[in-house]
């Protein structure tokens, strides 16, 4: 575990809750050891696990990126040490360890290229089980956005294949 003289650790006992839906953090996690599970509908019957993250990895990225409330709850699967990197410190955090930017990058690519293929099967379930006519006759002009998007995005994915 090294830890970064830039950034403040802290550490979280298994089970406990980091960051809660609706809270506004500017802080965002490297997590140096330990696991955090996050949770859609935490605490409810249709409690689900979208995410799970663990030593390297970075935490409350987007919501720290752009100064907004989170929409899931993160919670410490297991003891768990993370720097906490504030708009303060975060400069002088990746000066500190240059290599964090490109993984940082890395992690943010990753979500995307996950969220591009979770979005083109949903469409293609759409098209497959939906009845696509009556769609289109009810909802022309949601669905030619919904095809210029889909498409657009198809063709991304395809080119780097």
């Amino acid at each position: 575990m090294e830890a970064n003289p830039a950034a403040t650790e802290k550490r979280f006992k298994k089970g406990e809750i980091i960051c809660n839906k609706s809270e506004y953090k500017r802080e965002m996690y490297n997590i140096l050891l330990g696991r955090i599970a996050v949770y859609s509908n935490y605490g409810l019957p249709e409690q689900k696990q979208v995410e799970e993250l663990g030593e390297g990895e970075f935490l409350n990225v987007i919501s720290f990126l752009e100064a907004r409330p989170r929409k899931t709850v993160a919670v410490a699967l297991e003891p768990t040490v993370v720097d906490v990197i504030t708009k303060e410190n975060f400069e002088s955090f990746f000066e500190r360890r240059p290599a964090k930017i490109m993984q940082l990058l890395q992690d943010l690519s990753a979500r995307i290229r996950h969220l591009t293929a979770d979005y083109l099967e949903v469409c293609r379930q759409l098209e497959e089980h939906a009845d696509v006519e009556q769609i289109r006759k009810s909802h022309p002009e949601w669905y030619k956005k919904h095809e210029e998007i889909y498409h657009t995005i198809f063709r991304m994915v395809s080119q780097r294949e």
